[in-house]
């Protein structure tokens, strides 16, 4: 796809806060006649006029009614002109005071003075149009907005930064000198010109691909600092799943009580381990029932189950091991599996061998989620569990997006079959082909071979106003 330019589109306008009581809102205007709109609604304190304003510069004064200079805010008015803006377009932002009734008056006022409503994320979508910035960044846009925590705002701020997407123009440099040199062989085959070798040829490839697969091995890790881990209590009921809840949220979320059964639903809540987000849910005992209410919350359970990287196994350490527990070991036993030894504050039935001579040697953990003891363990187990023992975070650019993931690794996967060509049955005319194909798949990251209707899917996830 071919980048366009957007230099003459309309002027958007949209509320760039949230909407609520607040101390600052914000109204932000791109497109070339962001400074007359602004000179229409907009009235200094000082006199002079927005379109005279030298860029990133903020002036005082007050949105007023055109015609009749009704008053709506005192505001502080910020202009910035093209090119040196974030879409790349003259931009205009109104802070005024927070709240639904001054921001919704005021965007009003911008849209009945020339500016349209912005689609959502139309403003870095322009940023990537205008060549502001790629693809990759924008979406990292909206990774830092979305992020849940720290390690996933920080991989998100550096993919902004560019840093991931230097290397795959890195590589695409790389394909394209080869593709290049191809090109130019097949264009002058009767001519004395001499070319690259095959062997020459051969180890650029090779290069270019070891480069794609040290990136792709960031990909598992940086996935899961992005969009945190799915972590799920089960154990059969009454071990004492939702008191382990209520210890790793530091408060009582769940209904906790003696009776067996009490949770008949999945319950979620995010938290945070050791800097990464972790969806944790509490599941209903998994058992044989009758009741239908019951049974709904069993298979909600097992749904949850099929979708975790990570089951926290509980079982009860004052009762013995039963036939329920053996049953619901086989339904999570291909799972990434901490086994959670709960109650060990009471006279025990077993020991942690046992355990382990029954289930497997996974991790056993000890804890009493009543006292909340062994917590920091457990939290511990589940960070090493979830990055499989590696817990270090790779320096240097990481794969965070599953659509990157799947680009780059279909860019490998055409790339090992050129390397095929590259042998004893050497096809020039191959080669460019699978190269072209290669280029197709990495300029799908940075967006320059990005069908319209995947653009369309990426900014439509942004709100109104970015």
């Amino acid at each position: 796809m071919n980048r366009i330019t957007m230099k003459d589109s309309d002027t958007i306008a949209a509320i760039s806060t949230p909407v609520g009581e607040g101390g600052i809102g914000i109204v932000r205007l791109s497109g070339d006649t962001s400074l007359k709109v602004a000179e229409r609604i907009f009235t200094s304190s000082k006199g002079d006029s927005p379109l005279d304003y030298y860029t990133h510069s903020i002036h005082h004064g007050y949105i007023k009614v055109p015609g009749s200079g009704e008053p709506v805010d005192e505001v502080l008015l910020s202009v910035m002109r093209a090119p040196a803006t974030y879409t790349a377009e003259d931009v205009v932002e109104i802070n005024c005071h927070g709240g639904v009734v001054p921001l919704r008056r005021i965007l009003d006022l911008c849209l009945s003075e020339g500016a349209r409503l912005a689609e959502p994320g139309e403003f870095t979508k322009r940023a990537y149009l205008n060549g502001r910035i790629d693809l990759a960044q924008a979406e990292a846009v909206l990774d830092i907005i979305s992020s849940e925590s720290d390690a996933a705002g920080k991989a998100a701020v550096e993919q902004l930064r560019g840093g991931f997407s230097r290397k795959i123009t890195e590589i695409r440099s790389s394909v394209i000198e080869i593709l290049s040199e191809i090109e130019l062989a097949l264009d002058f085959t009767e001519e004395d010109v001499l070319f690259s070798s095959v062997d020459k040829m051969t180890r650029g490839v090779e290069e270019a691909r070891k480069t794609l697969i040290k990136i792709l091995e960031t990909a598992d890790r940086g996935i899961v600092l992005r969009k945190g881990a799915r972590a799920v209590i089960c154990g059969r009921p009454n071990v004492g799943k939702s008191s382990l809840m209520n210890a790793f949220l530091r408060h009582d979320r769940v209904i906790v009580t003696p009776v067996a059964g009490t949770t008949r639903d999945v319950v979620e809540e995010s938290i945070n381990i050791s800097g990464l987000s972790v969806r944790l849910s509490d599941t209903a005992g998994i058992v044989g029932t009758s009741d239908p209410i019951e049974a709904e919350g069993i298979r909600r359970s097992k749904e949850k189950l099929k979708e975790a990287d990570i089951v926290m196994f509980m079982v009860d350490a004052s009762r013995p091991l039963s036939d329920e527990d053996d049953r619901i070991y086989d339904i999570i036993k291909d799972k990434e599996v901490i086994i959670v030894l709960n109650k060990t504050d009471l006279p025990g039935e077993f020991d942690v061998k046992e355990v382990n001579e029954r289930f497997g040697w996974h991790e056993v953990i000890e804890v009493s989620a009543t006292r909340g003891t062994g917590l920091v363990e457990l939290e511990d187990a589940a960070y090493k569990t979830i990055f499989k023992g590696d817990v270090r975070i790779p320096d240097g650019p990481l794969v965070t997006n599953l659509r990157h993931k799947k680009a780059l690794e279909k860019a490998l996967e055409i790339m090992d079959k050129a390397l095929k060509v590259t042998g004893s049955n050497y096809s020039a005319e191959l080669l460019a082909s699978d190269l072209r194909q290669v280029l197709h798949h990495l300029g799908q990251v940075t967006g320059e071979t990005v069908e319209d209707d995947i653009l369309d899917r990426i900014f439509s996830r942004f709100c109104i106003g970015k």
